[in-house]
């Protein structure tokens, strides 16, 4: 490959260098060919997890509206609520909506937003690769070079269109800066597959395996972590709480109100993120049958 005639942000000229290395013996064709192909793939599978993750999250949604209510459920159409203000929708009806949502400036609490990266993504097709290999198809190593090629050239075009029609400096600076970040990652992989394509099949499948349960497990904590972060910044999730610290105060002085009825009132008009009074008396009885199983009967004499 000829040599890369822009350098004009730092490491670019390095990763190019590296990469070339990697792929000694491609032309630029093969190399445009080759690129197209695995990012074809690369859309597709990150839209089909898409998809996965939002065909789960649609049932969890719809349960949770019905449940507990929620601010989306303004975008209902009102045919769905009777008389009684019960909503009547199914998870069909909560995914034809999330399919269609009017405002994506806030999207459902909870929503699937967690990104793959392309070193995920690529690793994943590269995984479904290694069980029917096919002499045509770049190795993996390749395939990791020409990632981080096509991060490097892709860091020239937002100078060269950057510099056309007046974009913010910060702006492509910053974007510059997440993808010679990537590339990087794809360079020094690319060359760790160079080494493990020269040891032993069994020696390589055990560190594949090895690293697959770490990035599982990465996931995972992640995962874990984001969800807890949702609820604990998800409005409804604080005023259940503070409404639960108002009910534990009412069942010490019972006097306080007349009925849960008269709680449920009370409460949705000191919590704005409550919508729903029938979902706060069904709190209290859930809060009461909590209270009910704590209490220990007594052992009977002996």
């Amino acid at each position: 490959m000829s040599q890369h005639p822009h350098t004009q942000f730092p490491f670019t000229g390095a990763i190019y260098q590296r990469a070339s290395h990697v792929l000694n013996g491609c032309n630029l064709n093969q190399w445009q060919a080759s690129t197209n192909t695995l990012r074809t793939e690369m859309d597709a599978l990150k839209a089909s997890l898409h998809t996965k993750e939002l065909e789960e999250f649609s049932g969890e949604f719809a349960r949770r509206l019905i449940q507990d209510g929620g601010w989306e459920l303004q975008f209902f159409p009102d045919y769905m609520c009777d008389e009684n203000g019960t909503w009547n929708f199914t998870v069909d009806d909560a995914a034809a909506l999330l399919g269609n949502w009017p405002d994506p400036t806030r999207l459902p609490d909870g929503y699937p937003d967690q990104q793959f990266s392309d070193i995920e993504i690529l690793e994943a097709i590269l995984h479904q690769r290694r069980r029917s290999p096919q002499d045509s198809q770049p190795t993996d190593a390749q395939c990791y070079a020409l990632i981080a090629l096509e991060k490097v050239f892709m860091v020239d075009v937002l100078f060269s269109e950057g510099s056309k029609n007046g974009r913010s400096t910060d702006q492509s600076m910053f974007q510059a800066s997440m993808l010679v970040t990537e590339a990087m990652e794809m360079v020094c992989i690319a060359e760790r597959e160079q080494v493990l394509a020269r040891l032993p099949n069994a020696t390589t499948d055990r560190i594949r395996k090895i690293e697959a349960e770490i990035l599982k497990d990465a996931r995972r904590v992640m995962a874990k972590s984001a969800a807890k972060a949702r609820w604990i910044n998800d409005p409804k999730a604080i005023a259940k709480q503070q409404v639960k610290e108002c009910w534990e105060m009412w069942q010490a002085a019972p006097q306080n109100y007349k009925s849960a009825t008269a709680f449920a009132r009370d409460m949705l008009s000191k919590y704005e993120d409550l919508e729903n009074p029938d979902v706060i008396r069904r709190w209290c009885r859930e809060w009461q049958d909590e209270s009910a199983s704590n209490i220990m009967t007594p052992p009977a004499a002996s």
